[in-house]
């Protein structure tokens, strides 16, 4: 316990450090507070994707990215290369021959699980890393056919 009164360097001290505290965090919100950098691309205006639905949109690195809106959230997969489309009736994603869960893995039909990219948007802009690692493994056992029609 101290017993002698404490000069005005202490008050001075502990004003520039709280000024020093201040200044990092705000920095580091405005860092923070921006679009993504590389390895992230742009991949469209959000509002170009249904938000009852899935769209296929082109990146600015070239590629085409699979984007799902219906669950709520925003996902983002390669592109599979074939025409997909949500189907409401059976909450899934499907191709005339193929059907996925939402989380990109094969259900049904002849095809490959999807590959899921990680996806940020900023300002209503989408922003996906085409950096993917790889599909989620399948699963055979259920067999699921499309149920919206073409």
């Amino acid at each position: 316990m101290l017993r002698e009164a404490l000069g005005l360097q202490w008050a001075v001290a502990a004003i520039v450090a709280g000024a020093i505290v201040l200044v990092a965090g705000g920095l580091l919100v405005l860092r923070m507070s921006g679009p993504p950098g590389a390895p992230f691309v742009t991949a469209g205006h959000l509002s170009a994707v249904d938000p009852r639905g899935a769209a296929t949109v082109p990146t600015s690195s070239g590629g085409d990215v699979l984007v799902l809106r219906a669950t709520g959230g925003v996902r983002a997969f390669l592109a599979p290369g074939r025409p997909v489309v949500w189907c409401p009736e059976s909450r899934r994603l499907e191709s005339h021959d193929a059907v996925w869960e939402p989380d990109g893995r094969l259900v049904g039909g002849r095809a490959l699980s999807l590959v899921p990219l990680p996806v940020e948007v900023h300002d209503g802009v989408i922003y996906v890393n085409p950096a993917a690692d790889e599909a989620l493994p399948e699963r055979p056992e259920v067999g699921a056919s499309p149920a919206c029609p073409r």
